[in-house]
């Protein structure tokens, strides 16, 4: 695995967990169904990042610019994965 992969692999481990949990969750919550889990995850995902990276642990962004990805560019690929699974799960 090429070193960059692995850098963004370490900032969306953050993400991934709690955002699939909690959009499970919420799926069972409302009746589980896997475009619901879809919907979920596109809406909670970006939540995540705002309420990790933005109030939380808002001096990481210096770690993650040192090798060369801006707070936009991780906002963006945050948006893209978010609406790309979104996308599959509603094709099946």
């Amino acid at each position: 695995m090429s070193k960059e992969l692995k850098i963004l692999w370490f900032f969306y481990r953050k993400l991934l967990i709690p955002g699939v949990l909690f959009s499970f969750l919420l799926s069972l919550m409302i009746g589980f169904n896997i475009k619901i889990f879809g919907l979920s995850f596109m809406l909670l995902f970006p939540f995540l990042h705002y309420f990790i990276y933005e109030l939380r642990f808002r001096n990481e962004y210096v770690f993650y610019a040192n090798f060369g990805f801006s707070r936009i560019y991780l906002w963006k690929t945050t948006i893209i994965i978010s609406v790309v699974l979104s996308f599959v799960t509603s094709l099946l």
